[in-house]
């Protein structure tokens, strides 16, 4: 998918509205400060943060990643469409299937799911798509299918419900502690150091 350096930085003249999941501004500022600019978010949110999202699903339910209506609103609607379609065109470059799913058809289904799932964080959509990508819901048959993704959709969300329900419980057997992960980085530590080498690569 060529994705153009316009689709970028292009807005709409009318913000949307998400209702009640209108993100405050100080959540836009937030956004900000930790990703810069559109091209800056891109960067960093690539579908190789999938598998972190991954292996730290606690930190992809409960941490400051934004929410895609956020994304849309602080950086404009198609920005957030067009990260969703790189998601989708890494689902069509991995499934190995005959039929691809057409840019147009990306665009069209990116909308549902910003429509939709207006709530759901970044991190929670790099999770939902690693768990497709690894058959989780199921397999395509001939094609890369949009029902296929948004019915996987509805499944993710199932267990969205139980698993951030958990995540989000307090620990009463143990004090809080911050255990190291296996690879000696946190998901949060990756995000860093992943925007601190973007920031110098600008600078050379």
């Amino acid at each position: 998918m060529n994705i153009r350096p316009q689709m970028i930085t292009e807005r709409q003249a009318a913000e949307p509205s998400y209702s009640k999941w209108q993100p405050t501004p100080q959540a836009l500022a937030d956004m900000r400060k930790r990703y810069g600019d559109a091209q800056g978010f891109l960067s960093i949110f690539t579908p190789d943060l999938q598998i972190a999202a991954a292996r730290h699903p606690e930190r992809t339910y409960t941490g400051t990643a934004p929410t895609l209506a956020t994304i849309a609103v602080g950086y404009g609607e198609p920005v957030a469409i067009v990260w969703i379609c790189i998601q989708l065109e890494n689902v069509n470059l991995f499934a190995g299937v005959k039929e691809k799913m057409p840019v147009s058809r990306q665009k069209e289904l990116s909308a549902l799911i910003l429509t939709e799932y207006p709530f759901l964080k970044a991190s929670e959509i790099l999770l939902f798509f690693h768990r497709l990508k690894c058959g989780r819901y199921g397999r395509f048959y001939g094609s890369v299918d949009a029902l296929t993704i948004t019915t996987s959709l509805l499944q993710f969300m199932d267990e969205r419900r139980k698993e951030s329900v958990r995540y989000r419980q307090p620990d009463t057997a143990a004090p809080a502690t911050t255990t190291p992960s296996s690879s000696g980085i946190t998901y949060e530590e990756y995000l860093r150091l992943k925007k601190q080498k973007q920031q110098h690569h600008e600078h050379e």
